[in-house]
């Protein structure tokens, strides 16, 4: 079975108002965050994990190709 990828810069579709709510809001999300978002949202558990993912993924890396982020921030 293959694995799905997605680049932290994909459009998520569906999830993209749930992901900008969790960058905005992870300090005041209830714990553990994956059944939380599953109540609140009525998302699948993968749903979920692809939010984290993808808010903590756009957290790190910077909005322009041109900037220096995510991984490459520790080494300037």
């Amino acid at each position: 079975m293959a694995i799905p990828t997605i680049d932290h810069n994909s459009d998520a579709g569906h999830l993209e108002e749930m992901i900008q709510w969790v960058r905005e809001n992870r300090a005041m999300c209830g714990r553990p965050i994956v059944p939380f978002l599953r109540r609140k949202y009525g998302v699948s558990a993968l749903d979920a994990c692809t939010i984290l993912r993808l808010s903590r993924l756009r957290d790190d890396w910077p909005a322009k190709a041109d900037d220096k982020g995510g991984a490459d921030a520790a080494a300037s």
